[in-house]
């Protein structure tokens, strides 16, 4: 049967693989076969033209292979890196003759920190664990083959018919472990792991080049993983989708004014009465389904688009306010919100919100830009700039989520801010006595330092009474107020005033 002759092809190849392991002359050879019977027949000589074709054609392949190892290493003794595109067809050769009578996985595999291994152990070392790690990678009893992509960078592809991906992942785990284990013993080197993405090989009319950079998305979030390896499975590729959705819809969605501002209301904490207000951003998509800022913001300073969302956002809150002050209806300060990518070009950034002001005819005190304070942390030099410049403008600046990042006490002593917004993080439902305490000093430390005190994530009324007592100039949160559309905002205040 075609699968008793299946199985003999794979012990043989198995049998040849151990043997040549060891050997110092090793074997090469080739296979052809073909079954005839009752829906499936030959006469006996075409049957031996058949399988004859198909051993010269296994052949080929394999002296081709064979010819492609031999140039493996170069000058330098480092395995040669196989390109993008041969990896494309070997991924397709590969596909195409299984007939989908296989079973494969993809998997991609780097070094962590090899440039630290280069720079401290030398590139001579390097290469040789390179080197290692290949032919390791190459005993694997699964590889159909392995290569060297780009730096410290592996890519195999493995037969795993019959096979569930719970056992192929586990395997892959502990021969991870192995290789680890063998570079610490073999190489003077103290920290050695290995980062493995896999994508399993079940759709075989997805394109070879997705196929890839599938694998290369599940490789980095291996490094997230306490076992190093990640699966590539539906929630990766629905977040995939997502962020591609986002990417690719983000111009002319900008274009055609889908985001939509926002406002939540900040209390003021001697007489509860609505002081300022901060600008959030939604996402009205054309199916009428909203998109929350978590959903698309992570993903819009990736790629570095957050800047004109920033910019749109900053154009309609003052349009809005603009044309609030023409109808002679109240005004009040709006934060907007300073993404990170700004800092990199600080005038820029400071010129075009100016230009904003000017042409909206916005009273400078009505703005207040809220920096995170890991931003400040990592910026803080040209935050500082920043904040200088802008309170010549009369424009006051907030440190916002205050207490989210590692140096909050050392920061005090250095921020120019106006205002510090504490993290809702600090706030809780059952705050303990120990978390009072922690309030109360931060509090008294901003009050010495002139600071004006914004406490966000505000939900009952045991937390409202314990911050105004505490002296919290604003309080914002759900127990006042949720986020609400332009309209519903402008209600509130019509109603109030």
């Amino acid at each position: 049967t075609w699968s008793q002759l299946e199985q003999m092809n794979i012990q043989l190849q198995t049998l040849i693989d151990e043997h040549n392991q060891t050997a110092d002359h090793p074997l090469s050879y080739a296979v052809g076969y073909d079954i005839s019977c009752k829906n499936h027949y030959y006469l006996i000589m075409d049957l031996l033209k058949i399988a004859d074709e198909k051993m010269y054609q296994d052949k080929k392949y394999k002296k081709q292979q064979l010819a492609q190892k031999q140039q493996y290493l170069t000058k330098s003794g480092l395995a040669q890196s196989i390109s993008s595109d041969s990896l494309k067809e070997k991924i397709f050769t590969i596909l195409t003759n299984a007939n989908g009578e296989k079973e494969y996985a993809f998997i991609m595999t780097d070094i962590s920190k090899f440039h630290l291994i280069n720079d401290y152990w030398g590139y001579e070392t390097g290469t040789k664990i390179l080197n290692f790690v290949l032919r390791r990678m190459e005993l694997f009893s699964a590889s159909l083959f392995v290569n060297r992509y780009h730096s410290d960078v592996f890519v195999a592809v493995l037969d795993i018919t019959g096979r569930k991906s719970s056992d192929v992942k586990k395997q892959i785990e502990e021969y991870n472990r192995q290789i680890i284990q063998e570079i610490l013993k073999t190489f003077q080197i103290n920290y050695f792991h290995l980062n493995t993405g896999i994508y399993y090989l079940k759709d075989t009319s997805i394109p070879a080049e997705q196929i890839i950079s599938h694998t290369n998305i599940v490789r980095e979030k291996a490094k997230t993983e306490l076992s190093g390896v990640c699966e590539y499975n539906n929630d990766i590729a629905l977040n995939e989708r997502h962020c591609a959705d986002t990417i690719h819809s983000f111009k002319s969605a900008l274009k055609q004014k889908e985001f939509k501002i926002y406002f939540q209301p900040k209390i003021c904490g001697k007489d509860q009465t609505i002081a300022s207000a901060e600008a959030l951003v939604r996402w009205q998509r054309e199916n009428d389904t909203m998109w929350y800022p978590d959903m698309f913001l992570p993903i819009l300073e990736e790629t570095g688009e957050i800047q004109a969302l920033d910019y749109y956002v900053y154009e309609e809150t003052f349009a809005w306010m603009n044309q609030r002050q023409k109808e002679g209806k109240r005004v009040i300060p709006v934060s907007l919100n300073v993404s990170p990518v700004h800092f990199g070009n600080i005038h820029s950034f400071a010129e075009k919100v100016m230009a904003l002001i000017k042409q909206y005819e916005i009273n400078p005190y009505h703005v207040i830009f809220e920096i995170t304070e890991t931003t400040f942390i990592h910026n803080i030099k040209a935050v500082n700039e920043m904040i200088c410049f802008f309170h010549e403008q009369n424009i006051r600046i907030s440190m916002d989520d205050f207490g989210s990042g590692y140096s909050s006490l050392n920061a005090l002593k250095d921020i120019l801010f106006d205002e510090v917004k504490i993290d809702k993080r600090f706030l809780s439902d059952d705050l303990s006595e120990n978390g009072k305490i922690v309030l109360q000093e931060i509090f008294h430390l901003l009050k010495r330092t002139n600071k004006s005190i914004v406490c966000e994530g505000v939900e009952t009324k045991e937390m409202v009474d314990f911050l105004v007592e505490e002296g919290c100039d604003e309080l914002q949160g759900y127990y006042y107020y949720k986020p609400m559309s332009q309209n519903a905002f402008e209600k509130l205040l019509e109603n109030i005033v």
